[in-house]
């Protein structure tokens, strides 16, 4: 039970931070969190102790516990660390997808479409993280996967406020989720290697923008 309970305030403040419920800069406690998640001061305690590790969470000694700024160079380097991995992921999922596969990403990218239609940016996030996920799931990584979002948490805020700038529409990544699958089905692997590298390019053109946008959000 407390294990279940660690898991889910980790999880559940993890995603506020992500999410932008709980901004950069913001002061926040462990008796109001653990009131907002109705979970006790434990598992909220140990759950702070461990986002702090991952650099979302800031102590300092007679001042408070904040949310830390986006630290750009950080995510920059996450994004170099996703531009090694994923296009040969996505290259190996071309040659080991099935059609159970197929039908689940296919499903994927209809509820991006409606979820960018209805402008809801929080299930837009997820749903694209699933359907990057997907692939590393067809090619049995999900563990790298999973290592991935504990260091890709400054790129994972910086693509989750890329949805919250008006200016930079979800069509971009709709269309080039689109253009990736069909290239994963018809095993067109020099293309995809290019698409796939040209997505992940996309946080360095559009960074200024969002900077631009938010610029109390991140580190100076």
């Amino acid at each position: 039970m407390l294990d279940n309970m660690r898991s889910d305030a980790y999880n559940e403040i993890k995603y506020r931070i992500i999410h932008f419920d709980y901004i950069p800069g913001q002061k926040i406690s462990e008796k109001l969190i653990s009131q907002e998640l109705s979970l006790g001061r434990t598992p909220v305690r140990e759950a702070i102790i461990r986002i702090e590790r991952e650099g979302l969470i800031e102590v300092i000694p007679q001042s408070g516990t904040y949310i830390t700024k986006i630290d750009m160079a950080d995510a920059k380097n996450a994004r170099f660390v996703r531009n090694c991995i994923e296009p040969k992921i996505m290259v190996d999922a071309a040659v080991n997808i099935s059609s159970d596969d197929i039908a689940k990403i296919q499903k994927n990218l209809d509820q991006q479409q409606q979820t960018a239609s209805r402008s809801e940016p929080d299930n837009f996030f997820d749903l694209d993280q699933d359907f990057h996920h997907a692939f590393y799931s067809v090619v049995g990584k999900d563990t790298v996967w999973n290592w991935l979002q504990i260091n890709n948490t400054q790129l994972n805020r910086f693509r989750r406020l890329r949805l919250k700038e008006s200016e930079l529409n979800w069509d971009t990544l709709t269309n080039q989720h689109e253009a990736i699958f069909r290239a994963v089905k018809s095993k067109d692997i020099d293309d995809l290697s290019f698409l796939v590298t040209q997505h992940l390019h996309l946080m360095l053109l559009e960074k200024q923008k969002v900077v631009d946008a938010y610029p109390d959000y991140f580190e100076d």
